[in-house]
């Protein structure tokens, strides 16, 4: 038979995928039987990140079921891997192209065939594809369950139990009160790893069903090599696993994933392998740990003690979970970050940064003068710079140096001249001049670097920390107003609002940000120079009043904080603001309402009506924060700080005063 038949009879330039005509996919699908690059090129046009269901996914559906199914093609599980996403989306992702269900449905058939390929790969892979096909349920489940007796593949026959807890959402009555029984059925095997799936899967059917922990223990201490296999959990490529451990850390982290709405559970399961003798097992407990204090306060006393026992542990993946979380946990013992500074052991298979890097940084924002010397010795290598934001994926990226140079002003006659020595370099000197910006005066001897910095693309950060150290500055008005009459350069873009303003703030003058504040309705950049002009910008107010109710976040916080600040009027302001923390009281977390604790908290006591609202904030269990790794237990602190700050009443250990925000 012929592979792809009718292929050039759809008119492909009219349909469209992710990087726009799919005149491409023809080619694509036709290289993709003989080249595993092709299937990767399809997978980024067709699925890309997901979001979506593109036509020229529906139009292609057919030929990529027909690839997978072809013996001869190079890569038939990455093309079932393509697939299962695809359906995945389709189920899930509203605005889905409409022809795909009636493609899908004629496809299936055939993926279903697949179930009794002579390929065990395809075999496994197929469980993993035909999973999400939730409005396919009772087609599938009864034909996964007839396989069953007949599959000699352990791996398979997980994979099978999987499919059918995750479709089981999707089953009729006709078909759904059978498998729950088969399911409930099969927690009895013999098999600790089958047992463990059909816990697991009767769990995903069953929401009120919770899986049987000792079950998942029992397992775990068990020949767990199957697992590798089966689609769900995977293997883990050699060069990762001193990071992030291999098989076992896999399978623990898959099931803390599965039972996720299950805080009790995934401590309990944390609990009993953190201080296991298999290397591997401690560091997929310790991941999990790190996961639950990202999301929680209340572990932190269990799994404390058993954190500090980690923090000198042989294994650097496990040391390096144990130190960041000391490092970013207020109750950290200082003692062991100082002892864990010459940690040289990498984080990643890239850079150079190192475990020591976390130790000095928990160390740095509790203003602990050990993490000194240290950071001089960094400076003079390769320190962190980048400033990694992470999102929802707990990582053990270090914090860039700036947040650890930040909160040590106090030291900065040690700590200037390297810092000075590092600056010639655009990318690193917008780093450290970042952190300087937080020191404001005492970062004067800096200057001269800073002004050289402006002729380059750090030129936005430098004149920013330029005004921060305000008429320590003053020498550097010239350089300012020189690249202000420059009509390119780095500072073309900011010349009209950030030039003005850093030369207010080094020469007290107020006329060149009051020229430049009387154009057209000020954007985010001319709104903070209103509010640092003060009551000079007073005649301004009525156009910060208007701004306040923007539908933009930013705009209407930025000129609250201007508003009283020109005015010095609390009221208005303070209405504003509070409706961004009522919104944070109830798990609203948006960088922008981070912005609005902090304004609100510099215009004084908490207004009355807010009080409830931080008074959540403060009792809640919670880690309150936008993004994860580090930054989630930085961002708890700093919001439970402002919270206490603005109730008057005294705050744990915080960096909010002295570090730069990690929200953004």
């Amino acid at each position: 038979m012929t592979l792809l038949r009718g292929l050039d009879r759809i008119d492909w330039s009219a349909l469209r995928h992710a990087y726009g005509s799919a005149e491409d996919v023809p080619g694509l699908l036709r290289a993709a039987a003989g080249s595993v690059e092709a299937v990767d090129d399809l997978d980024s046009r067709l699925y890309h990140q997901g979001g979506f269901v593109c036509d020229a996914a529906t139009a292609a559906l057919p030929y990529l079921v027909e690839l997978a199914a072809a013996p001869g093609t190079a890569d038939r599980i990455g093309l079932l891997d393509l697939l299962g996403r695809l359906v995945h989306e389709a189920n899930t992702v509203p605005g889905a192209d409409p022809g795909w269900p009636d493609a899908w449905a004629a496809a299936l058939p055939r993926l279903l065939a697949l179930l009794d390929d002579p390929d065990v790969a395809v075999r496994r892979e197929l469980t993993s594809t035909l999973s999400s096909a939730l409005s396919d349920a009772d087609a599938i489940v009864p034909d996964l369950r007839a396989r069953w007796d007949g599959q000699d593949d352990p791996a398979v026959r997980l994979g099978i139990v999987l499919a059918a807890g995750d479709l089981a959402s999707g089953c009729t009555a006709r078909v759904l009160p059978e498998a729950l029984l088969w399911l409930r059925d099969l927690r009895a095997s013999d098999d600790p790893q089958l047992r463990l799936a059909a816990g697991l899967a009767l769990s995903a059917a069953v929401g009120a069903q919770r899986p049987d922990l000792a079950a998942a223990v029992e397992a775990l201490t068990g020949d767990i090599a199957v697992w590798r296999d089966v689609p769900w959990v995977g293997g883990v490529s050699p060069d990762l696993v001193p990071h992030f451990g291999g098989g076992a850390s896999r399978l623990l982290g898959w099931i803390a994933a599965r039972i996720e709405d299950d805080p009790p559970a995934r401590l309990a399961l944390c609990t009993a392998f953190i201080g296991d003798d298999d290397a591997d097992k401690r560091i997929g407990a310790v991941r999990i740990a790190a996961h639950l204090l990202a999301e929680r306060r209340s572990p932190v006393e269990r799994l404390l003690p058993r954190l500090a026992a980690l923090s000198g542990d042989a294994s650097q993946a496990a040391r390096s979970y144990a130190v960041l979380l000391l490092a970013a946990l207020d109750e950290g013992d200082p003692d062991l970050l100082a002892a864990r500074l010459g940690d040289g052991a990498p984080l990643s298979r890239h850079g150079d940064e190192r475990v020591s890097d976390f130790a000095a940084w928990g160390l740095a924002w509790r203003e602990d003068p050990r993490c000194v010397p240290y950071l001089v010795e960094r400076l003079a290598g390769t320190p962190p710079t980048a400033d990694v934001y992470s999102g929802s994926v707990f990582t053990t990226s270090p914090p860039s140096i700036l947040y650890s140079l930040a909160p040590l002003s106090e030291h900065a006659d040690v700590l200037l001249p390297a810092i000075r020595a590092r600056m010639d370099d655009p990318d690193t000197g917008r780093t450290l001049a970042r952190a300087l910006e937080e020191w404001g005066p005492a970062a004067a001897p800096a200057v001269p670097e800073l002004v050289r910095l402006l002729g380059t693309g750090a030129a936005v950060q430098a004149a920013t920390t330029l005004a921060a150290i305000g008429p320590a500055a003053s020498g550097a008005a010239e350089a300012l107003r020189r690249i202000g009459r420059q009509e390119g350069g780095p500072l073309a873009r900011e010349r009209e609002t950030l030039v003005p303003w850093a030369l207010f703030k080094v020469t007290g003058d107020p006329a060149p940000p009051l020229n430049a504040a009387d154009g057209p309705p000020p954007g985010r950049g001319g709104i903070r120079l209103l509010a640092d002009l003060g009551e000079h910008a007073a005649a301004h107010a009525g156009r910060l009043r208007l701004l306040m109710d923007s539908r933009d976040d930013w705009t209407r916080v930025e000129a609250a904080r201007a508003h009283h600040a020109v005015t010095g009027e609390v009221e208005a302001a303070s209405e504003t603001l509070c409706r961004e923390v009522y919104e944070l009281a109830r798990g609203g977390y948006q960088p922008v309402r981070w912005a609005a604790m902090r304004c609100l908290a510099a215009m004084g006591p908490a207004p009355s009506q807010v009080r409830w609202a931080l008074r959540e904030i403060l009792d809640s269990d919670r880690r309150h924060h936008v993004n994860s790794g580090w930054r989630a237990f930085a961002e708890d602190r700093e919001l439970r700080a402002l919270a206490a700050r603005l109730l008057g009443e005294p705050a744990a250990q915080s960096e909010s005063s002295r570090s730069p925000s990690t929200s953004r």
